[in-house]
């Protein structure tokens, strides 16, 4: 992204506290310990309190009903689409897991939620952060199967209604869940299992159900770099099915136009459709916007870990258990680069000078480091008929160490103007540095163009 105009930099009182309570509004305060939800293995530490990311939209809280099982994975070629073995597959490896059965999440504003793990060999605690995301990013296979477990057995219904309670009800789901899912095969002597068979049967009859749509909310780009000299940066495109409330995060503004005239502040609506430009005011870190809003999450929708735990690589991932009012998020996070600018100054000189046509100079700035990727483009238009003199163009927000090369494709020569020799650019191309500006002279010496000349 290109930014748009300069803005003075300042730095805006109160904004770290401002950042302080949206970290309290993400964090979920947990009371609970930890769960070993999806495995035979406990992990002893809950992330009790661990703060949620800028885009959470969910955050486990506890198990919900469910049991231990005795179980085994089968081995490598197994085929769950062949139906429930008569007995253990040879070859298969004891796996007693300490709790199948549900758990339950919440979001931001403290609505819950009911899920099932969909990737047994991958741990996970109270306290770590989700957001929905499309099946296709699970790598999990056969959930068109799931989908049909979820949508016709507990707690979307009551079935199978011949457990014994709840926990083991929530069991038999879970287990039929990691057949499809994970090769899971029960011990012949379970007690779940009887009611397993009858659920996986029935999904391969009767299945396979379709993935569910996801609440649209979307922001494009989610991530841009922005000038750390107060430069607007965008447009952001907003893609939603409903309004959404906005929130800035670490010192930034927000607008709905690229000449930062129209300001939204934290809490305003922002409607689908909106473009956004935005700039950075301090050097606080992250920095970035978030829209939220309330949506159905549908049974059977996806939810991956969103990285935000400090130090926790992997979680498992999570299918919604019922239709389930979430708090959706979307957004687009900022990297401040420190930045400098470029006046380019056009001479127009001669006797022809004001005759020409339109002038087009055109610069390119590479950016030089390799870790970014913040190479612009800057087309520098002057009118036909621009008179003699020096008119001078700042472009501003351009990173630090870039190369810009200036050039003059279109020199304005026209039926009545001719250029006396070629462009003179000076310099051609200059290294932009930190809080300071640039200079480049392009001058073009025009001549009137006699009676022969136009022939």
């Amino acid at each position: 992204m290109t930014p748009s105009r300069p803005a003075p930099r300042r730095t805006l009182p109160g904004r770290h506290a401002a950042r302080a309570l949206l970290v309290g509004f993400l964090t979920v305060l947990l009371t609970l310990g930890a769960i070993g939800a999806a495995s035979a293995r406990m992990d002893p530490t809950a992330r009790r309190g661990d703060p949620a990311g800028p885009f959470t939209e969910a955050t486990i809280v506890d198990t919900g009903d469910g049991q231990a099982v005795s179980a085994f994975d089968a081995p490598e070629g197994f085929d769950p689409l062949a139906g429930y073995p008569a007995g253990v597959p040879d070859g298969s490896t004891p796996n007693a897991v300490a709790y199948a059965g549900t758990i339950e999440i919440q979001d931001t504003q403290g609505r819950t939620g009911l899920t099932y793990c969909i990737n047994l060999a991958v741990d996970t605690q109270a306290g770590v952060h989700y957001e929905l995301g499309e099946w296709s990013e699970t790598n999990v296979p056969h959930l068109g199967y799931v989908e049909y477990i979820l949508v016709n057995y507990f707690p979307t219904t009551d079935e199978p209604a011949g457990a014994a309670n709840d926990a083991q009800r929530a069991a038999a789901v879970q287990a039929a869940i990691w057949f499809f899912t994970d090769n899971l095969v029960l011990a012949t002597d379970s007690p779940v299992r009887p009611l397993t068979e009858a659920i996986v049967a029935d999904a391969l009859a009767n299945g396979p159900g379709q993935e569910p749509a996801l609440p649209e909310l979307s922001v494009t780009p989610q991530q841009a770099g922005v000038p750390d000299t107060g430069e607007l940066v965008g447009p952001f495109q907003v893609s939603s099915d409903g309004p959404a409330t906005l929130t800035t995060v670490g010192g930034v503004e927000v607008f709905t136009d690229p000449d930062g005239t129209n300001q939204l502040q934290d809490g305003d609506e922002v409607a689908p459709g909106t473009e956004l430009w935005v700039r950075s005011l301090s050097e606080e870190t992250p920095q970035g916007f978030v829209l939220e809003r309330t949506a159905t999450a549908l049974v059977g929708s996806a939810l991956l870990y969103d990285g935000s735990n400090i130090g926790l690589e992997q979680a498992q991932t999570l299918v919604l258990a019922r239709e389930t009012d979430l708090t959706v998020r979307a957004g687009a996070e900022l990297r401040p680069y420190p930045a400098g600018g470029l006046e380019v100054t056009k001479r127009i000189a001669g006797k022809g000078a004001g005759l020409q046509g339109e002038i087009v100079v055109e610069v390119d700035c590479d950016d030089q480091n390799p870790d970014t990727d913040l190479d612009q483009h800057h087309t520098l238009t002057f009118d036909a008929g621009t008179p003699a003199g020096d008119h001078p163009r700042l472009i501003t927000g351009i990173p630090v160490g870039s190369l810009c090369t200036v050039t003059e494709p279109e020199t304005g020569e026209n039926a009545r103007a001719r250029l006396v020799g070629d462009p003179v650019i000076e310099p051609a191309s200059v290294t932009i540095t930190a809080d300071s500006t640039q200079s480049v002279l392009v001058t073009d010496e025009y001549a009137k163009k006699k009676k022969k000349d136009k022939k």
